[in-house]
């Protein structure tokens, strides 16, 4: 069921960064700018009727109830700001959890020979071969770092140690040659019941980050029985860890060595809206 009551927005597709560091946060002009280059591609999430509280500086209408990509508590702020309506939301340390790469990690390891590392000897006992380094929080192909032939230069080790300074730890894992990237989205109840959308299939440039988003039709009945049923393990582990509202989980199918073909069913939980999200959802939307 969808619900015709428009909605006011604040588009804080920077949410990660927020979530890294979970104090102060002021989004920089420059991310205001990415974020208003956005909007024409996010047609399909706001739809007629709905208002932007940000980007932007115009007034909303205050009848309207408050939406967030993901509802941190600067975005939630924003709201306020605006005077209107808010939204129930995840606490910000359920959506720090859900978030974070080692909640997907402790869902199992999909992808033979990664791992999730704590520290400088875990990571170097990942690393085999070319492999791809991401930092637990990161959004539109940010904080990674691809090592070339188990090689690590003198950057790279700066930037691992970087990285694992906070005591957030990394994923690891073998860069493999993905063919299709794909993803499967819903909307989760608090009650813990879910309303799915249909696969989708993703371009994604080099660094990983957004291109478009379509509906799948190259997906084979296995891969589609293996996407669904992660799909159902991480809105269980979702609902188990506190969290409601919209979310996706990415996947790829990727050919190893020997030219076979194979499928990673998981990759990566996004527990906020996503660029993908309203295609998957079709005419879907939350009742307010």
């Amino acid at each position: 069921m969808a619900s015709a009551e428009p909605v006011a927005w604040v588009l804080n597709l920077d949410a990660e960064d927020e979530l890294v560091h979970p104090g102060a946060h002021t989004p920089t002009a420059v991310l205001k700018a990415r974020v208003e280059a956005f909007l024409p591609k996010l047609a399909g999430l706001i739809l007629p009727g709905d208002q932007i509280i940000w980007p932007g500086d115009q007034s909303v209408d205050p009848s309207l109830i408050g939406r967030a990509w993901c509802p941190t508590r600067w975005a939630l702020s924003q709201m306020e700001r605006a005077g209107v309506r808010l939204p129930r939301a995840p606490s910000m340390e359920v959506l720090r959890r859900v978030n974070h790469r080692r909640f997907c990690h402790e869902l199992g390891q999909t992808l033979p020979g990664a791992g999730y590392a704590d520290n400088a000897a875990q990571v170097a006992a990942l690393l085999v071969g070319e492999c791809l380094l991401k930092r637990p929080l990161g959004y539109a192909g940010r904080g990674r770092r691809k090592l070339r032939g188990g090689e690590v230069s003198d950057v790279d080790q700066a930037w691992i140690d970087a990285s694992l300074r906070d005591g957030d730890g990394l994923q690891v894992e073998p860069f493999v040659q993905r063919e299709v990237d794909c993803a499967l989205h819903g909307w989760l109840d608090e009650d813990g019941s879910c309303r799915w959308g249909e696969p989708t299939e993703q371009v994604v440039d080099a660094n990983g980050a957004w291109v478009s988003t379509r509906v799948a039709a190259s997906l084979t009945a296995q891969e589609l029985e293996a996407l669904n049923g992660e799909g159902r393990r991480t809105a269980s582990a979702l609902h188990a860890a506190g969290y409601f509202g919209p979310f996706g989980v990415d996947a790829f199918r990727w050919r190893d060595s020997s030219g076979l073909t194979r499928f990673q069913p998981r990759c990566e939980i996004n527990a906020r809206y996503s660029m993908g999200w309203a295609v998957g959802m079709g005419g879907f939307r939350p009742l307010r």
